[in-house]
């Protein structure tokens, strides 16, 4: 019975007051919300190239059905049917457009900077992509598809070919010259040309918009 007296004499702890903490929650949240950065992500769309026997009226038309497919030795660019020829200063049997600096072993670049990546050596990878990038001539790319385009005014797709080793950096940095004009149609001297600022059209809203090239490229797998 003694023991039954001493047990109720004994003081249980309370429940914490979660008042204060809850307000201090309340007052945090909104803060927390007007701090935060939203990050705007780019994206390019691509779409396969439609299958399907072509119509009387298209095989009358002649069509550009542009092609440009990436190689380490440059660009080749297919039109109308046929290979283009290499440009001046490139090799009768290359590229169309061959690298600004043909010295550059750009798959031993590429190669490099990806066995960097994976080591986690992020910075040098980097620097050797890049390299193996600035030797493509994209300067040269444009002026041609700047070309093609007058030609072709309707034409705003075009087929993508890369081989699967080569780094997705060199697609986007292609989709991104071909996609959109510039102020000028043709340049003489890179420089000028990536500083080059993209010509501004009007929509059918009379809002500002940049000027299509071939805004709709395509991948495509080789046979």
């Amino acid at each position: 019975m003694a023991r039954k007296e001493m047990d109720n004499d004994i003081d249980h702890p309370e429940e914490p007051d979660l008042a204060p903490f809850m307000n201090l929650v309340i007052i945090l949240i909104p803060m927390l919300l007007l701090s935060v950065v939203f990050i705007e992500i780019a994206v390019i769309n691509v779409t396969m190239p439609l299958g399907g026997e072509a119509t009387e009226d298209e095989e009358t038309e002649e069509e550009l059905d542009l092609s440009i497919a990436l190689s380490t030795e440059g660009f080749i660019v297919t039109a109308v049917g046929s290979q283009i020829e290499p440009i001046e200063g490139c090799p009768t049997q290359g590229p169309t457009i061959c690298l600004k600096d043909q010295d550059v072993d750009v798959d031993q670049k590429f190669s490099d900077a990806r066995e960097q990546l994976l080591t986690g050596s992020s910075s040098e990878g980097e620097d050797l992509l890049e390299q193996g990038l600035q030797a493509y001539d994209f300067r040269e790319l444009y002026n041609m598809l700047v070309g093609f385009k007058e030609d072709f005014p309707e034409e705003t797709t075009f087929r993508l070919l890369a081989d699967p080793d080569m780094p997705f950096a060199l697609s986007v940095r292609t989709m991104d010259v071909a996609r959109h004009r510039l102020e000028e149609d043709s340049f003489d001297e890179d420089e000028a040309f990536w500083r080059a600022s993209y010509a501004e059209d009007t929509d059918d809203e009379g809002e500002q918009i940049y000027e299509n090239l071939f805004p709709d490229p395509a991948f495509a797998v080789g046979q």
